[in-house]
């Protein structure tokens, strides 16, 4: 199970930003935060040693607090990203959170576990093209228009994949 805490902790890894910023973030990329709940939780975090909050003079002089990510915050979030990459959808907004912090955390062998995943898309690409091929007759229309689907999918995550690796090299 991935910790309610690692999107807060992966977006603030990756960029380090002020509260407003992060709900903003983490609810354009599609994930469920409320602004009560991402303060509740930035406050637990900070007060855990995860998070640190300073104060900094905004562009019209009022203070914010901006977020970063601590040591201990770093040590705890590279064993959560190692565990979203290998478990969670291509297609979660988790998935590209944990993509996108893995290069600030120390997390063994992201692109070993890039290229299985890419390896499990193409296997599962190449049983649906095999698939498509077999269907006949009207009754399989809707089936072949899902399997289109699903194949164009696979063949944009793959491609997506491969992008990250070689931006990763």
């Amino acid at each position: 199970m991935i910790s309610d805490d690692f999107p807060i902790l992966a977006a603030v890894a990756a960029n380090p930003a002020h509260s407003y910023q992060l709900l903003d973030h983490l609810q354009a990329m599609g994930v469920k935060a409320t602004r009560s709940t991402l303060y509740r939780r930035v406050e637990t975090l900070t007060a855990m040693g995860l998070l640190e909050a300073t104060e900094v003079k905004g562009p019209r002089g009022h203070l914010r607090r901006s977020l970063v990510v601590t040591a201990a915050g770093r040590d705890a979030l590279a064993g959560m990203v190692a565990r979203v990459l290998q478990i969670e959808p291509l297609e979660s907004p988790l998935f590209a959170l944990a993509v996108g912090c893995a290069g600030a955390v120390d997390v063994e062998d992201v692109a070993g576990t890039l290229r299985r995943r890419m390896g499990t898309a193409a296997r599962r690409l190449t049983e649906e093209e095999r698939a498509l091929g077999f269907t006949e007759g009207v009754e399989e229309t809707w089936r072949t228009a899902g399997r289109e689907r699903r194949i164009a999918h696979l063949q944009a995550d793959i491609a997506w994949l491969q992008s990250v690796m070689a931006r990763a090299s």
